[in-house]
């Protein structure tokens, strides 16, 4: 009879030990799977959770969700966050607001009366719940997505005791990080020209009113002329976002710094559009659009419109066959954009408060947090007038978009939502996002600086 010797049960000991150590291992990374919800700029939102809220078949055009629950348009693994969720064994859900809605919600401040309403936003296919539609149990969003950094009165807002709930009690201050490039582009529809390439001089005009027809642009608006010069009269048109955005602020900011004083008028870099053209009057017939697919939409819909919009929506988004993007300064917005930036220098601790009234007017006013912040070297930004012009040769109007988190109560939801921000930086575990990259309208962020600070700014 054949008798098992010691060595041999102990290592039969030992191997049952290891594959119920890695049941176990296994069963808790289940356990510990994370719904990670949040909401804001629609610029990155394809960046993000992917395109899949542009088809026919989607359940919501403003709500990507992987979380079971809660139905919306599928969130692509090839997405930056998508494919963090999917790498990770978490869900994620991303409702589109635009940047300006998305910090209201995040700040209590968007006037809803309970904090059942802070999903509004998404209310159609998301059951109202909190925190963007993510999940019944997250009283706030775990994150906001802005392209315009925080000003000193959103900062404010979230501690302000009249706010409901007063964030700052629970979840201390705010903490932003720079995630995401995205290329803004001058999108056009004019059946006599299917290609332009304009100058600064051009889009100055345009978005300050001189221009009421397509006719009236003269070869200094133009970096190389169109075949066919002067273009045929046709009345022009400007779209643009209707409600508070990232992709307004990054035009602006390009305006502000390269337009000048325009009898001695100025664009004002603000995230709504009419503060930006206070001074200025539009052509008649000019059309708002809801988020940058609603823009995308306004122009393509309206002969004679020219607007703006990230530049990866004009890829994803259907459009009329005289609907083009143009180039600008000879810069295209899709292959000169790099696939990802480096930022060594971060600003710290400062806001946007307004614009400047001295110097270069209108460009974005920086300030130091007043008061100061509860916990210091948490809110860090890409300085505006570091990319108000390109980066290096780079396509020149451009927009860093911002991940913004609270600084504490993240309870047991800590280690994902760290690990999310930690992703997003790291060149070795993003592979997989191909979403962003090279063509795509979109470039990865590595920022050493900022992300040393991921633990220090993201608390239980």
């Amino acid at each position: 009879m054949f008798k098992r010797n010691a060595m041999g049960n102990t290592r039969a000991k030992l191997l049952a030990g290891a594959v119920l150590m890695t049941l176990g291992l296994t069963a808790a990374g289940a356990a510990m799977s994370t719904n990670v919800g949040g909401g804001g700029a629609t610029l990155p939102a394809g960046g993000y959770v992917g395109w899949n809220f542009t088809t026919s078949g989607a359940t919501s055009t403003i709500f990507s969700s992987s979380v079971a629950s809660k139905p919306g348009a599928t969130v692509d693994s090839t997405s930056l966050i998508g494919n963090w969720a999917s790498t990770s064994g978490n869900s994620v859900s991303y409702c589109q607001t635009g940047s300006g809605g998305g910090k209201k919600i995040f700040d209590h401040s968007d006037g809803t009366a309970t904090w059942g309403g802070a999903g509004q936003a998404c209310s159609a296919t998301a059951s109202a719940t909190s925190g963007f539609g993510a999940d019944t149990s997250i009283v706030d969003p775990h994150f906001v997505g802005s392209d315009a950094p925080m000003s000193q009165a959103e900062f404010s807002w979230f501690g302000n005791g009249t706010n409901l709930g007063n964030k700052a009690t629970k979840y201390g201050q705010p903490s932003q990080f720079p995630a995401i490039v995205g290329s803004v582009a001058i999108a056009f529809n004019n059946p006599d020209a299917s290609s332009l390439d304009l100058s600064d001089a051009g889009i100055c005009r345009i978005f300050s009113g001189q221009v009421t027809d397509w006719t009236n642009l003269v070869s200094s608006d133009f970096h190389t002329l169109p075949s066919t010069f002067p273009l045929p009269a046709r009345a022009l048109k400007v779209a643009y976002r209707g409600d508070g955005s990232g992709t307004t602020f990054s035009l602006a900011n390009h305006l502000s710094t390269v337009c000048g004083t325009i009898a001695g008028k100025f664009f004002q870099a603000d995230q709504a559009f009419s503060t930006v053209v206070a001074q200025f009057g539009l052509p008649a017939g000019s059309v708002a659009g809801t988020g940058n697919p609603g823009v995308v939409t306004a122009i393509s819909t309206t002969p004679g419109a020219i607007g703006y919009a990230e530049s990866a929506n004009l890829q994803h988004t259907s459009v009329s066959a005289n609907t083009h993007v143009a180039n600008v300064n000879g810069k295209n917005p899709y292959s000169d954009l790099a696939s990802s930036y480096t930022f060594t220098t971060i600003v710290v601790d400062n806001v946007i408060n307004g614009w400047n009234t001295t110097g270069t007017l209108g460009t974005p006013k920086l300030q130091a947090l007043s008061p100061a912040a509860p916990v210091g070297g948490c809110m860090l930004m890409v300085n505006p007038t570091a990319y108000a012009n390109g980066i290096g040769t780079s396509y020149p109007i451009l927009a860093v978009s911002n991940l913004i988190f609270n600084e504490k109560g993240n309870g047991t939801d800590v280690t994902a939502v760290r690990d999310l921000m930690s992703y997003t930086y790291s060149a070795t575990r993003r592979v997989g996002a191909t979403l962003i990259g090279t063509g795509t309208g979109y470039a990865f962020v590595t920022a050493p600086t900022a992300n040393v600070k991921i633990n220090t700014c993201i608390n239980a």
